[in-house]
């Protein structure tokens, strides 16, 4: 079967069927709603199968969007890629996700419509890996870096190393040690002490006095099980945390699950404040505190599906995005501290 034969069942033009099966169905030119119904289920009684490598070798198109996310393990990628589906399924581009740091090798030899790459402060030469993509590849990239201006592609800037200072300020208010809870990211070039929310912390504790601040680093395997374990582990041993600031959201959660099942009153005995968003899916008690982005998924997508529907030359764009505190169950709150 061919798309001449799907145009001729849906009594559509060659064009127009062309327009809703090659990943562009959000364009004016693929018609109404009621055409491009007519088009999918013609393709569908048809059997056709649109020969992805074929519209990509032809148009610069993959008919989807990559998300180079580095892993699994995180809530907030997971609650992202499920957001850019939804989003993305109304435009029908599929979601790809990335869940290692090989994104330059992947991106430069396939065809995607966009690609939001999250690891580039944190790669070798990432910057410079993000240009040579954008100048041998039609992908419409998102670059998430503090480090970069937009060029020919867009740049999401969002660095949380004020908030970090100022989870520490909160915290500090109340109890004589506050400490960080931490993946141990023995993978990365320079691992955890490198990485610019570690950085973030020990300035805090540096501008407190608080003496050696490597020494209120927690580290724990990455993953939300192995933080869980290594969080039991903590709360049980000889000292364990009044004050916590958790590196990652999957982190404050599977500390405040191990908080709980080792009989700890939060926030009692133990305040909690997350660096990063906690999807309230995610959450088995109450809310956690976090410092973070307002509708930062909803943001994110937006940006990303607008770069692939949107393939026109035009100039990257800055998005700048700030971060406050959403106070939950897991601090508690001191004249309006």
């Amino acid at each position: 079967m061919t798309l001449s034969d799907v145009a001729r069942t849906a009594g559509v033009s060659l064009a127009t069927a062309s327009f809703v099966l090659s990943g562009r169905g959000g364009s004016r030119s693929a018609g109404s709603a009621s055409t491009k119904a007519k088009v999918r289920a013609a393709a569908e009684e048809l059997g056709y199968v649109p020969n992805r490598h074929a519209q990509a070798m032809r148009t610069g198109r993959g008919g989807g969007i990559v998300l180079a996310l580095g892993t699994l393990d995180d809530p907030w990628a997971v609650q992202l890629t499920a957001q850019v589906r939804d989003e993305g399924l109304s435009h029908d581009l599929s979601t790809l996700v990335l869940a290692d740091e090989r994104w330059f090798e992947y991106l430069a030899g396939a065809s995607a419509d966009a690609a939001l790459v999250t690891s580039i402060d944190f790669v070798e030469d990432g910057p410079n890996q993000v240009r040579r993509l954008a100048a041998s590849t039609q992908t419409g990239l998102v670059a998430f870096s503090t480090r970069m201006e937009p060029e020919n592609f867009d740049v999401v800037s969002s660095a949380p190393t004020l908030a970090i200072r100022r989870a520490y300020q909160r915290l500090r208010a109340r109890h004589e040690k506050v400490r960080l809870l931490a993946p141990d990211l023995e993978r990365r070039p320079g691992g955890t002490f490198a990485h610019p929310r570690t950085t973030a912390f020990l300035e805090a504790v540096s501008e407190h006095g608080d003496g050696n601040g490597e020494a209120l680093v927690h580290l724990v395997s990455e993953g939300s099980h192995d933080s869980y374990l290594g969080a039991v582990e903590w709360m049980r041993g000889p000292e364990p945390p009044e004050a916590v600031i958790c590196f990652t959201a999957y982190q404050a959660v599977a500390l405040q699950i191990a908080a709980e099942r080792s009989g700890l009153s939060i926030p009692g005995d133990l305040e909690i404040i997350a660096i990063g968003d906690v999807p309230a899916a995610t959450e088995y008690f109450g809310p956690i505190s976090y410092y973070g982005v307002d509708d930062v998924f909803a943001r994110l997508a937006g940006i990303i599906v607008d770069r692939a529907v949107d393939r026109g030359d035009r100039p990257g764009s800055l998005h700048t995005f700030d971060w406050e505190f959403f106070p939950g169950t897991t601090t508690r709150e001191i004249d309006g501290a």
